[in-house]
Order: structure tokens, then C-alpha cells, then sequence
């Protein structure tokens, strides 16, 4: 039986996700700071306070081995910020919070997860990441915090992929671009949207799946549309 490990699985697309893999049969392991949402006798449900290393340490220790490590972890709002429109609305405190929330944990979580994910058989380590994050295809200017950490979570990808292409031989690393999904991340920004360019958490997840399921090692460091087509960096 495949071990799916699903973070961030409190979302909309977090949910989906956990439950596409249930449906496929798979044994979850799924990371959330929300409280189950159902039963699975194939789901184990972890609910965390944070994602602290120290909190993690426990949990990862009671992990079996992974084939796969899906992580949905992003901020592009909050209470507190907004995507920035001008360059006069740029704070070091949305920045410092966008690049931890962002690039800093997911990075972290690699590392700590590594030790879990075979060295001779083939698994993947997939992070939701976002088109507007490529500085090549960055034509509208604006949301300085989240382009920019994004952008960084994507380098720092690339650079994992080129050491452990070395000595994960079979592990694929790969930033995957969703696409816009109805979740709290994108309700303030839905208005203007054709209705033909949002999408469910159920269809997204299904299109990660099936990117993830194409996967091969010369993917990995790449960022990926949901289609699977390659985006620029």
C-alpha cells in the first residue's frame, strides 16, 4: 500500500487531496492544524499546534517510510496583509512572514522529512507553489511579498533536487502550480474571475495527482503547471 503524507491537509485543497489519495487506495498520513474532518481506516490524522521542527521531531519519528510527501503550505493573506498593489505598501514585516510561510518551512520540512523517503526506490516530494513566482512570466508587477517568496521557494527546490539527485537517485522534487481553486486563499480575489478559471479543490486535486502519477526523475527541480507542462523559473 502506497504512504501518501498530505501537510496542510486542513484546507480545501488539503482535504481533496487526502481524500483523492483515500479513494486510490493509498495509506495517508495527513498534518493539519485543524481537527479531523472524517473517518478513514486508512487516514491518520496528526493535528499540530505549529510546524515547529521541535513538534515535528515526535511525529516523524512514529513515521513509516513515505512514497510520497504532498505539502499545500502557502500564505498569500492573512488578518494582518494583503497582497501589495505599489511598491509603497512593501513592509519588512510581510516580508519576513510571506518568505518564512512560504520558502523558509517547506525547505525545513524537506529536510527534516528526507530521512523517510527511500534512497533506491522511486517517491516524490511535491510543494504547491504559483505561476506568478516565475520572474520570467511576471508581467503585471504587484504582490511583492508572495512573487518574491515564492520565487525563492522554487530556488531553493531547484538547488535540493541537484544534491539529492545524488543520493535519492528515484526522488523527484517538483513545485506545482494549482491553479486558482476555491479555498480561503483565493475567496478575496474571485470576483473578476471567469467562472471557467476557477476551479474546485476536488478538480485541482485530481490534476495534482495525475501530474504527480507523470512524475519522472527529469522533473525534478522543475516547476510544474497543473497540466504538467513546464513553467520558467
Amino acid at each position: 500500500m502506497r504512504h501518501v503524507l498530505v501537510i496542510g491537509a486542513g484546507g480545501g485543497l488539503g482535504k481533496a487531496l487526502v481524500a483523492h489519495y483515500l479513494n486510490e487506495g493509498a495509506l495517508v498520513t495527513a498534518w493539519s492544524r485543524r481537527e479531523r474532518p472524517f473517518m478513514h481506516e486508512n487516514l491518520r490524522w496528526r493535528t499540530l499546534t505549529d510546524y515547529s521542527p521541535e513538534q515535528l521531531q515526535a511525529e516523524i519519528e512514529q513515521l513509516q517510510e513515505l512514497d510520497g510527501v504532498i505539502s499545500t503550505l502557502g500564505m498569500l493573506h492573512n488578518n494582518d496583509f494583503m497582497p501589495e498593489k505599489h511598491l509603497g505598501a512593501v513592509s519588512a514585516a510581510q516580508l519576513r512572514h510571506s518568505f518564512e510561510v512560504n520558502a523558509i518551512l517547506p525547505i525545513l520540512l524537506l529536510e527534516q522529512l528526507l530521512p523517510k523517503l527511500p534512497r533506491k526506490q522511486p517517491a516524490f516530494w511535491v510543494q504547491l507553489s504559483a505561476k506568478v513566482g516565475s520572474i520570467t512570466d511576471n508581467y503585471l508587477g504587484g504582490w511583492y511579498s508572495y512573487r518574491a517568496s515564492k520565487a525563492a521557494l522554487n530556488m531553493l527546490l531547484k538547488t535540493a533536487s541537484i544534491e539529492l539527485g545524488r543520493s535519492h537517485k528515484q526522488l523527484v522534487i517538483a513545485a506545482v502550480h494549482p491553479g486558482t481553486t476555491d479555498t480561503e486563499l483565493s475567496a478575496p480575489f474571485q470576483e473578476r474571475l471567469p467562472a471557467d478559471k476557477l476551479y474546485t479543490p476536488e478538480q485541482s486535486a485530481a490534476r495534482i495527482a495525475q501530474v504527480i502519477e507523470n512524475l519522472t526523475t527529469e522533473h525534478s527541480g522543475k516547476l510544474l503547471h497543473w497540466d504538467g507542462t513546464e513553467l520558467p523559473y
